[in-house]
């Protein structure tokens, strides 16, 4: 099914056109729009034109890590957006990709596993993600996990780059339809750094609901 026309909403007048891409998690603070079309410079221009936009969203972005076309940013608040560029709000990073934090909960953080099990006891939706299978060069080894909940946040890694964002947008997904998910990732040598993974790097990984 194609997907919808993108609704369109001024931030700063004459800026550069941005695609919004919302996760399903943030569908909820959205009126159910999957993307939005947002005149922007910079990413703080865009998300002050968000909070605008939908009031429900406001503070649900504060600190995430921003995917620019890809490309995760950390502390990406002055990153510069070019013209028809595409935005998504991939969760709370410190230190690159890979590198996550997540707010303590029931003093559990720091370990994927622990962390998804606390979040789910505090009646959160939560999927794991987990590297089944490595070929060649890759950054995390097979059993490596991810875990992410229903608000974005997530523990541990399974990749990098936009590789990892890509697995959590696809974990919102899978705790909104509780059906599980294999993602395949292979790359040229000259393309792997890019995507973070290292060169000739290919990864399968399972991406499931917990409980």
């Amino acid at each position: 099914m194609p997907s919808k026309a993108p609704s369109r909403h001024a931030g700063t007048k004459g800026s550069p056109l941005a695609i919004v891409l919302f996760s399903s998690a943030q569908q909820r603070f959205t009126k159910g729009e999957d993307r939005v079309e947002i005149e922007a410079t910079r990413v703080d221009h865009l998300i002050r034109a968000l909070y605008a936009r939908y009031a429900e969203l406001d503070g649900q972005l504060d600190n995430a890590a921003v995917a620019v076309d890809g490309v995760i940013h950390n502390e990406a608040e002055y990153v510069a957006l070019p013209e028809g560029c595409e935005v998504q709000f991939v969760g709370q990073v410190a230190g690159g990709s890979g590198d996550a934090v997540s707010e303590p909960l029931g003093g559990v953080t720091g370990e994927p596993l622990g962390l998804a099990r606390a979040w789910r006891s505090a009646g959160r939706g939560v999927a794991i993600a987990t590297v089944i299978e490595t070929w060649g060069s890759s950054p995390c080894p097979a059993g490596s996990l991810l875990a992410v909940d229903e608000r974005g946040h997530f523990e541990g890694s399974v990749s990098g780059g936009c590789v990892e964002g890509a697995v959590i947008e696809a974990a919102g997904n899978v705790i909104e339809s509780g059906e599980s998910t294999v993602l395949e990732f292979g790359v040229a040598d000259e393309d792997a750094w890019a995507v973070g993974l290292a060169c000739g790097g290919r990864v399968r990984i399972l991406v499931e609901r917990l409980g």
